[in-house]
């Protein structure tokens, strides 16, 4: 395989547009090239003048053949682009039964990607005079229902319009016929708002099938027509366009799902129920195309671009960090837009810093796959920066301050980014920023206000706060760019907030913090110089690791200092590894280092719960379930994905005792009380069946299935007593 090194010493090119034509002699070439090069792509627009990628290329390489094991990716494609540069790779299989390579090429689902094109041409029939973003919906899809409240096209674009995700996933997540648009909103339509428009976000593909129906009630075409037109041939993107199960599509791949810890076929299940908001099929290569047209503004004007990546607020002043089709929120001080993408047979994921030229596409052919180490390492090594640098206080309120301090920085010099300016308005405007961080990021505050304070820092970046945190950092990327120039201020990026806020502090400027902070912030990099050593940049953790050295090392390191790297994630995902293959003891083993390094952190807490449910332990597994809950409430969906596991591994006394504890946990959830109704009744236990029955009825008594439940229950048990000869069972004795 060709590295980008060589291709430059030997002035080839490689392109992945198909030509229109082929004669003679030159298919036989063009075939001989491509198997040659089938796995790996390189892109110059000149001869000189390029980086050299090689070294940061066999970083990657070597870092993904280890990371695919520990998530037992079958295949992945992965590529990057930086200004006139772009580099793809696949790796792995798109095809294991057939042994088929995955390629930059190789065609896969993009999922919720897909909502990215739906805003782009939204707003592309906005600027033609055809749409408004204020309007309601049925100004342009007369045929949907109207609901409590108006629903606009702005708030569709940010998840704001209060209509719902799956109900019923059970159901809506396992069409197998394919649908027309009229079909496709007829499955939500008379579902009501889950809140008013713009008090709530609620991710909702719904929403943006909607926006599909409205781009093709407009523009008169359907919507696979239109983004074709509109946005794929522009952009060259010749292998993307709609997902089809008839069509022949060059290079499509098969998709995988892990069953008790094995690779499987996934389900099959035909996405044109879901086609405006996940319902595309393309290629990492198409992806790094669309990107590269995003950072050279084309298909759109560039204030338009400019509205698409502003975070949305909820009514009361909190951003949602989701603008119109994206996800908005900076990584290490870099302004970026992404969004990912989850479904039957795919996960794939799309970052881009359009200010720098620069992005990522990713996609991979098993579902419920996390891309996004993949992509933090990839720029990692390309932009020669620490992307990851996850950073842990061991004094709980000291973390609080550390954590400000991060979101000042980050949010701060994105913004800066973004605007080519400070955002605070006036003197007077800044002046009250810089009062509210002094106020509240404050050891003292926090320890005798500790939910206030937890209110206040949370709310720094956010408009209900006037954005104080983010208006402090943006000044102070201005005062170091004019003291230092523009790349001292880059190299932030790399060497992070503590570097950020000692060079400030080192300008004396009349605009500065309390002494109590400036003490420790120099205690900090006092601290990190000596618990992140140049080595420990490059330390990844993966399933071959020796664990027990690694432990004595680290603990020998951060022995002393009172903050030092933090290396979790990467040990939650080795245990989430070992954990599907039932190998307890390495999964505890791991778990227990995160915890004495890491102490309370609620992701290792909550893995640990899952193992000692999944070891039969459901009381302990309960109280690390509580503690975790008190730090940070735990996901729904954590807990459905661990059930999901157990039904498959038949651990039903396991699922029954995890049923229990997530109705502990949300008490008031009626739909999770049903469900453990539903699964007491699979097990035979009639009784807490009709329990949890009556539960879920109470707290929701207009649920009509649940009353149908009990009845069907009671005449199950009077046809059983009339067989047996008895009475009714003393459950139904209960008044249904």
């Amino acid at each position: 395989m060709e590295t980008s090194r060589n291709c430059r010493k030997k002035n080839v090119r490689f392109y992945c547009q198909r030509p229109t034509s082929y004669r003679g002699t030159g298919l036989l070439l063009l075939f001989i090239i491509l198997s040659i090069v089938s796995q790996t792509f390189a892109f110059q627009a000149e001869e000189t003048g390029q980086p050299d990628y090689a070294e940061a290329i066999k970083a990657f390489d070597e870092y993904v053949k280890k990371r695919i094991k520990v998530d037992q990716v079958p295949g992945l494609s992965i590529g990057f682009i930086k200004k006139d540069f772009m580099w793809a790779r696949g790796y792995g299989y798109s095809d294991l039964e057939n042994k088929v390579p995955a390629r930059p090429e190789s065609s896969i689902r993009l999922a919720s990607i897909t909502k990215t094109i739906t805003a782009t041409a939204v707003l592309q029939l906005m600027e033609a005079g055809k749409i408004s973003l204020d309007a309601e919906v049925q100004a342009y899809v007369p045929y949907f229902p109207e609901k409590k409240w108006p629903v606009t096209i702005r708030m569709l674009l940010g998840h704001l319009a209060g209509i719902s995700h799956y109900k019923d996933f059970d159901r809506e997540g396992h069409f197998k016929r394919p649908m027309n648009t009229k079909a496709a909103i007829a499955v939500f339509q008379d579902f009501d708002l889950i809140a008013e428009p713009g008090t709530k976000y609620n991710y909702s593909s719904y929403g943006f099938n909607l926006l599909g129906a409205v781009i093709e009630e407009v523009s008169g075409q359907s919507y696979g027509q239109y983004i074709k037109a509109h946005i794929f041939n522009p952009l060259s993107m010749n292998a993307s366009g709609m997902d089809s199960q008839v069509d022949l599509i060059p290079h499509r791949v098969r998709g995988y799902r892990l069953i008790n810890g094995e690779v499987k076929n996934s389900e099959y299940v035909d996405i044109s129920s879901r086609f405006a908001g996940g319902g595309v099929r393309s290629t990492v290569v198409d992806l790094l195309k669309y990107a590269r047209g995003i950072c050279e503004k084309k298909l759109l004007k560039p204030e338009t671009w400019q509205r698409l990546f502003i975070s949305m607020a909820t009514k009361d002043g909190k951003f949602t960090g989701y603008g119109m089709g994206w996800g908005v929120k900076p990584l290490r001080g870099h302004f970026k837009v992404s969004h990912g993408g989850g479904q039957p047979e795919t996960s794939t994921y799309l970052m881009i810093f359009p200010h720098e030229t620069f992005a990522i596409a990713v996609a991979a052919n098993l579902e419920r796959c996390n891309l996004i180490p993949y992509v933090q390492y990839l720029a990692e090594v390309v932009l020669r920066q620490d992307i990851d640098g996850a950073v842990f206080v061991v004094d709980p309120a000291e973390q609080a301050l550390y954590n400000a301090c991060g979101e000042v920085f980050s949010h701060g010099l994105s913004q800066y980014d973004f605007h080519n300016r400070p955002i605070a308005e006036k003197d007077k405007d800044l002046k009250r920023s810089f009062e509210y961080f002094n106020r509240y990021v404050s050891k003292n505050y926090i320890l005798k206000n500790s939910k206030e304070a937890r209110k206040k820092l949370q709310s720094g970046i956010h408009p209900a706060a006037g954005r104080a945190f983010t208006k402090v950092g943006s000044y102070m990327a201005a005062a170091l760019e004019k003291a230092y120039g523009e790349k001292r201020l880059h190299s932030y990026f790399h060497t992070g907030p503590l570097a950020f806020f000692t060079d400030y502090l080192e300008l004396k400027d009349e605009y500065t913090f309390r002494k109590e902070l400036i003490k420790l912030i120099s205690s900090w990099q006092q601290d990190w110089e000596e618990s992140y050593p140049r080595h420990l940049h490059d330390l990844h953790i993966f399933a071959d690791t020796d664990i027990r050295q690694l432990e004595r090392e680290l603990k020998n390191i951060f022995s002393a200092a009172g903050i030092y790297p933090d290396f979790s994630r990467d040990m939650e995902d080795v245990a989430k590894y070992f954990l599907r293959q039932s190998s307890l003891e390495k999964t505890t083993s791991i778990l227990e280092l995160s915890n004495n390094l890491y102490p309370e952190n609620p992701n290792t807490l909550n893995l640990m719960a899952a193992t000692y449910i999944w070891e039969g332990n459901i009381a302990r597994a309960e109280e690390l379930y509580i503690k975790a809950h008190s730090l940070v409430p735990v996901s729904l969906e954590r807990l459905e994905l661990l059930a999901s596991g157990l039904k498959q591994a038949k651990k039903h006394q396991e699922l029954f005792g995890l049923a229990q504890i997530a109705v502990s946990l949300f008490p008031e959830n009626a739909k999770l009380v049903e469900d453990i109704g539903d699964l007491a009744q699979e097990l035979g236990k009639k009784d807490l069946a009709v329990k949890y029955y009556q539960k879920a009825l109470k707290l929701d008594p207009t649920q009509s299935r649940i009353k149908n439940k009990l009845k069907q229950l009671k005449k199950k048990s009077l046809r059983a007593s009339k067989k047996m000869g008895q009475g009714e069972s003393h459950f139904l004795t209960k008044e249904l």
